[in-house]
């Protein structure tokens, strides 16, 4: 009996030493190594904190739907609680129980985070009528085109925006949309976004002119309307007299004097605008005339002379043309041809609210023979008036003054000009606004055309000592042959 009884004894202890020792070979790895969820077509992985248990996933631009299958990876021998095959509602969060070969457990949080911080629709509704906005996610802007907000603009708006996301202001708390309002959205990560809310409002009983416009011999002038001032400024190169207007006013409006009535635009024009609540606003057309008046040879003459020679240097005279603003310059131009000028001698004054000006051109040394060349005001680029005359201008064989026998003449002295290729015509733009012309039949010019003689015994008149004048006058005689202006020397008559 006692032989048994060991024997029994011996085979326990084997039997409990096995036990332990398959025991010992269980593996106790109860990780979750990878986690992600799969939508629309995007795959969003879990940051894993095998630390604190937790699985952290963003997504961003589109909400979760109640239901996703997630793709779990864990530890080998390991399983897990709730199965990996099972759909979970990631809008709160999950756990998962992965417990180890050797039984050992461990409990992972699984917190999915939106970035989303979008509004998705935004409406208000003045008056009965709903007005959506326009979002645009680039710029965060929403823009909302309403009628009538003048008469109720403090409203309750209907926002939708991204689910989980927090919104500020409340958007259950009135606004004032006649001025911008900004709504600020802070998503689940806590990502932010600023939107701002842009009202463009046409009053119900509005009264504006929209539009006006000039239509001069073919050609649109815009005008540029300040509603706030009530003023239309239009600039035109062209005369603006005796023109119907294009005028655009506010639905339901009417204007006064009508649209179709001619109208003299080189005087301010007032139109009245009166909207159906018998409301109105008086707009006051103010047009500025850019011209070039005249083109001539001498400083005291206003008539119009069109042909030169190429080393002539006549006189522009031009009523709005302002060549001290920064970025102007006048420019000689055909077709064919386009040469920038220079200019001397500026002198302006201001009447009426016009600018008057006038200076001296110089014709470049290079232009070409022609007789269609216009005259253009460029400001920044931009024709701003272009002359109504063409001018034109002879660059061959030109008459040359070099000098004349004095510089001091009296009735009866002799005038003598030297030179090259000199012509058989001069004309003196004399102290009393006169201009005296002289052709063959009181001078002459000698055969190899180096000089040109004229007696001063004709008009006495020339001279401001016999009118009982100020002298000397410092007096301009001109090259003019075959009504051809050319170059011009000064010298003083008594």
């Amino acid at each position: 009996m006692k032989i048994k009884a060991f024997i029994l004894s011996l085979l326990s202890l084997l039997l409990i030493n096995c036990s332990k020792d398959d025991e010992s070979k269980l593996s106790s790895e109860n990780k979750i190594i990878s986690f992600k969820i799969v939508e629309n077509g995007e795959e969003f992985n879990g940051v894993i904190n095998q630390s604190t248990k937790t699985i952290n996933i963003t997504i961003s631009d589109f909400d979760l739907p109640n239901s996703i299958t997630p793709i779990i990876e864990i530890s080998n021998d390991a399983t897990i609680s709730p199965s990996a095959s099972t759909s979970q509602n990631f809008n709160q969060n999950v756990k998962y129980t992965v417990t180890a070969e050797n039984g050992n457990e461990a409990v992972y949080n699984v917190i999915v985070n939106s970035s989303n911080n979008r509004i998705t629709s935004f409406s208000i509704t003045p008056n009965e009528t709903t007005f959506f906005g326009v979002i645009n996610d680039s710029n965060n802007t929403i823009t909302i085109e309403t009628i009538g907000l003048e008469l109720n603009s403090t409203l309750i708006p209907e926002i939708e925006f991204s689910k989980n996301a927090t919104i500020s202001p409340n958007p259950l708390a009135e606004q004032d949309f006649s001025e911008d309002i900004e709504y600020t959205l802070t998503a689940q990560n806590g990502e932010q976004a600023t939107y701002t809310v842009i009202t463009n409002n046409t009053p119900l009983f509005e009264k504006k002119i929209l539009s006006f416009q000039l239509n001069i011999e073919g050609e649109i002038f815009e005008g540029v309307i300040d509603h706030s001032a009530l003023t239309i400024d239009i600039d035109t190169y062209k005369n603006p007299t005796n023109i119907s207007p294009t005028i655009l006013i506010s639905e339901g409006a009417t204007i006064s004097p009508d649209s179709s009535e001619p109208q003299n635009f080189t005087n301010d024009i007032e139109y009245t605008v009166t909207a159906e609540d018998q409301s109105s606003n008086t707009y006051k057309v103010r047009t500025k005339w850019i011209s070039f008046n005249s083109i001539n040879s001498a400083n005291n003459t206003i008539d119009l002379a069109t042909k030169y020679y190429r080393n002539a240097t006549p006189y522009i005279r031009t009523t709005n043309i302002d060549l001290t603003l920064p970025n102007s310059k006048i420019i000689l131009e055909n077709d064919m041809n386009s040469y920038e000028l220079n200019y001397s001698n500026y002198n302006s004054r201001t009447n009426n609210n016009n600018l008057y000006t006038f200076f001296q051109i110089e014709f470049p040394p290079n232009v070409v023979t022609a007789n269609n060349y216009k005259l253009k005001y460029m400001l920044d680029n931009k024709v701003k008036a272009i002359s109504y005359f063409e001018i034109d201008i002879l660059s061959e064989n030109l008459p040359h003054i070099i000098s004349s026998n004095q510089t001091n003449y009296s009735f009866n002295d002799t005038l003598i000009l030297t030179g090259q290729n000199l012509v058989p015509g001069i004309r003196i733009a004399a102290h009393n606004v006169s201009i005296y012309q002289y052709n063959t039949s009181f001078l002459s010019v000698n055969s190899d055309r180096t000089e040109l003689t004229l007696p001063l015994n004709v008009n006495h008149n020339m001279f401001p000592s016999w009118v009982g004048e100020l002298s000397p006058y410092p007096t301009p005689v001109i090259i003019y042959y075959n009504d051809r202006y050319g170059e011009s020397i000064i010298v003083d008559f008594n």
